[in-house]
C-alpha cells in the first residue's frame, strides 16, 4: 500500500473515531433501500452522518482494500460545515478530519508528503 492510501485510511479511522466520540455512530444498518438512493449524499434517505458511516467510509476503505483507484478530488468539507453549523455538538475535530480527507484525496497519487 502506498503512503497516500495509508494516510487516507488513517483519516477514515479518525472520522470514524469522531463519529463514535460524538455518539453519532449507529449500531444498526439503515434499511437496504436507504443505502441505494441515487441522490447525492443520500439526502433523501440518510442523515449526513449516516452517509459518512454507511456509504462514504465503507466505499473509501473498500476502494483502498481492493487496490482500486481513488478519486482525484473531494469537496465534502463545505457540506459538512453547512450540515453541522446548527447542530448541538462540537464538530471541530470531525470537520478537521473531513478537511484533511479532502486535501489528501486532492493530492497527486505520487505525492509522498503528508496532507
Amino acid at each position: 500500500m502506498r503512503h497516500r492510501e495509508e494516510i487516507i485510511l488513517q483519516i477514515t479511522d479518525a472520522i470514524e473515531g469522531e463519529l463514535r466520540r460524538l455518539e453519532l455512530w449507529e449500531l444498526h444498518t439503515p434499511a437496504p433501500e436507504a443505502l441505494l438512493s441515487e441522490q447525492p449524499f443520500c439526502f433523501d434517505t440518510l442523515t449526513f452522518t449516516q452517509w459518512l458511516q454507511w456509504i462514504f467510509l465503507v466505499r473509501v476503505r473498500k476502494t483502498i482494500t481492493n487496490g482500486l483507484p481513488l478519486p482525484t478530488r473531494s469537496d465534502i468539507h463545505p457540506l459538512a460545515e453547512h450540515v453541522f453549523a446548527d447542530l448541538d455538538f462540537d464538530s471541530a475535530a470531525l470537520l478537521k478530519s473531513i478537511k484533511r480527507f479532502d486535501r489528501a484525496i486532492s493530492q497527486s497519487p505520487d505525492d509522498t508528503g503528508s496532507p
